[in-house]
């Protein structure tokens, strides 16, 4: 299983790797505490140890907001999707289940994959990253997020035709 933190880790350790202190400061915190601090517009002092105006140009925020935001989408889809088919027993089978301790990207379709590098240029273009640089990480996270689904599928059975 391939986490949100991986996949930013991966994708910074690709394009950023100055950024990686960053990134594992930020993987000792939960999701949302992480989203709560890359998240924020503010000038106050953030608890990582410096500003906003000091983030606003890295790729982390980029990448980890974008990613953060396409699993928690992909969940609310899947959700949605179970207690149209069976309110009760997901409702039981959710009161069972434990939280997940970390978001989990779900196999995207190539529309939603589409999607994700269309947020991470807009993104970075906010944050100031240069155009060239923003298409090589739109790109990046977009393969990266191609394979770890490719990476988590469970293989099939070969085919009649293959055995033979």
């Amino acid at each position: 299983m391939v986490y949100v933190r991986d996949l930013v880790r991966e994708v910074v350790a690709e394009h950023a790797a100055h950024e990686l202190p960053l990134v594992d400061s930020l993987r000792r915190l939960d999701d949302d505490e992480v989203v709560r601090t890359l998240g924020r517009r503010g000038q106050k002092r953030e608890p990582l140890g410096f500003g906003y105006a000091e983030v606003a140009a890295l790729v982390t925020p980029v990448v980890w907001l974008v990613l953060d935001q396409a699993a928690r989408r992909a969940v609310d889809t899947a959700t949605e999707s179970l207690l149209t088919r069976g309110r009760s027993g997901v409702r039981r089978m959710l009161r069972r289940a434990p939280a997940p301790p970390q978001r989990v990207p779900v196999e995207l379709d190539p529309a939603e994959l589409a999607l994700v590098r269309a947020q991470i240029l807009e993104r970075a273009a906010e944050r100031g990253i240069e155009a060239r640089e923003a298409e090589a990480l739109a790109d990046g996270v977009v393969a990266r997020l191609a394979t770890a689904a490719a990476e988590t599928r469970p293989e099939l059975p070969p085919t009649p035709d293959a055995a033979s």
